[in-house]
C-alpha cells in the first residue's frame, strides 16, 4: 500500500480547506441575500417619502430632516431655492461626498495607508483654518471684537476643506477596521495631482453656488444631504458592524448588508429626535 508523500498530504488538505472555505462563502451568500434585498426595499421606501410626502416642498423636507444636527443659520440661496444646509455645513459635507466619490473612482476601495505627511499636514491646515474662520464668525455673533467681517463665500470655502479631511479620515477607519482585504501600503491619496484633483472639483462646485448657477442646485443640494446624513449613517454602520462582529471580515460591499439595514434604525431615531426637539423649542421661543 503505498502512502501519500508529504506533498500531496499538503495538497489535499489545501484542497479540502478550498472546499470547504467555498461552501462556506456559498452560506454567506445566500443567508446575507434577504438583507440585501431588504435594504434595497428600505431605502427605496424612505427615498420615496421624502420626494413624494405631500404637504411641503422637496427642499423645505431636507431642511426639516437635518434641522435637528445642522444649524442653519447664514443660509445660501442657489436660484430661488435655499439650501437644506447652512453655509458651512454645506461645504464640509459637499465636500465629504466629493472626496469620497473622487476616492473611489480613482480605485482607492481598500487603500488604507495614509496619504504623503506633506498632504496629510495640508489637511490638517484646512482644518486649521476653517476653525479660524467659525471662530471668528462665532465671535461676531457674539459681539466681541474679530480679525474680519466674515461672509458665507469663506464658511463654504473653509468648510470644503474641512470636508475632504473628515473624507479621508472616516476612509481609512471603516476600511481598517471592517476590510479583511484593506491595503495598508497603498496611501488614499499618493501625491498631489490627486489632492489638487479633489480641490478643483469642489472650486468647481463652489463657482456653481456662488456663481448662481441655478441649474446646479439639485445636484448640489442632494450631495450636501446625503453628506450629512451618510455621515452620521456611516458612523452607526461601523458600530453596528462591530457590534455584530464584522470587524477585520468584509471583502465585499454586499457582505455588511445586515448591519446596514440594522444601522438604518439608529439613524432615523437620531435625525428624527433631534429635528423634533429643535422645532419643538423653536415653538416654545426657545430656538437659536
Amino acid at each position: 500500500m503505498n502512502h501519500p508523500s508529504p506533498d500531496e498530504v499538503i495538497r489535499i488538505a489545501q484542497q479540502r480547506i478550498g472546499e470547504r472555505q467555498a461552501v462556506g462563502a456559498r452560506v454567506e451568500v445566500r443567508s446575507e441575500r434577504p438583507w440585501r434585498w431588504f435594504f434595497v426595499a428600505l431605502v427605496a421606501v424612505l427615498l420615496a417619502a421624502l420626494f413624494f410626502w405631500p404637504g411641503a416642498p422637496l427642499e423645505w423636507k431636507m431642511y426639516a430632516v437635518v434641522h435637528g444636527v445642522c444649524a442653519q443659520q447664514h443660509n445660501i440661496f442657489l436660484g430661488n431655492l435655499q439650501f437644506p444646509l447652512c453655509a458651512r455645513n454645506s461645504g464640509i459635507y459637499l465636500s465629504f461626498m466629493l472626496t469620497m466619490l473622487f476616492i473611489y473612482a480613482i480605485g482607492r476601495g481598500r487603500a488604507g495607508g495614509l496619504p504623503p505627511w506633506s498632504i496629510v499636514a495640508t489637511l490638517l491646515l484646512f482644518v486649521a483654518l476653517m476653525a479660524v474662520d467659525g471662530f471668528n464668525s462665532l465671535f461676531v455673533d457674539l459681539g466681541r471684537p474679530h480679525l474680519y467681517t466674515p461672509d458665507n463665500f469663506l464658511r463654504t470655502l473653509t468648510g470644503m476643506g474641512m470636508g475632504m479631511f473628515i473624507a479621508v479620515l472616516l476612509h481609512i477607519i471603516l476600511v481598517k477596521t471592517l476590510r479583511r482585504d484593506v491595503d495598508d501600503g497603498q496611501a488614499v491619496l499618493r501625491n498631489w495631482w490627486e489632492l489638487m484633483g479633489i480641490i478643483a472639483v469642489n472650486l468647481l462646485a463652489l463657482g456653481a453656488i456662488y456663481g448662481n448657477l441655478s441649474v446646479m442646485f439639485w445636484p448640489l443640494a442632494f450631495l450636501a444631504f446625503f453628506g450629512i446624513t451618510g455621515v452620521l449613517y456611516l458612523v452607526a454602520l461601523l458600530l453596528t458592524s462591530l457590534v455584530m462582529g464584522y470587524e477585520g471580515s468584509v471583502t465585499h460591499l454586499r457582505q455588511l448588508a445586515r448591519p446596514a439595514v440594522v444601522a438604518v434604525i439608529p439613524t432615523l431615531l437620531i435625525l428624527g429626535s433631534m429635528s423634533w426637539l429643535r422645532f419643538w423649542l423653536e415653538g416654545l421661543g426657545l430656538g437659536l
